[in-house]
């Protein structure tokens, strides 16, 4: 369980970092500081801001299924189906 709590973790701040990314093409691209062809660089913001998003809702999902993980609890074990409920087991 822990390791998978540590796998989302860092996950995330691999999309936060990519989404970082996305922003400073941005900026660049916003003041006009940019050394690409306009398209390429609009190109490059959408592949890393899909990246990073993607890689977000990814890091969630292992959240979440670690945590459902943790908060069902334990089964008891169910008597066979073909017992009656008053019958017990004889050991032979």
């Amino acid at each position: 369980m822990k390791n998978e709590q540590i796998h989302a973790t860092l996950l995330a701040l691999v999309g936060g970092y990519l989404l970082y990314l996305a922003w400073q093409l941005f900026d660049k691209f916003r003041t006009g500081t940019q050394e690409m062809p306009d398209a390429a660089f609009i190109l490059s913001i959408l592949v890393f801001t899909a990246g990073g998003i993607g890689v977000l809702v990814w890091a969630f999902s292992i959240w979440r299924r670690q945590r459902a993980g943790e908060k069902k609890p334990e089964r008891e074990e169910q008597p066979d189906a073909a017992e009656e409920p008053g019958e017990q087991k004889k050991n032979n």
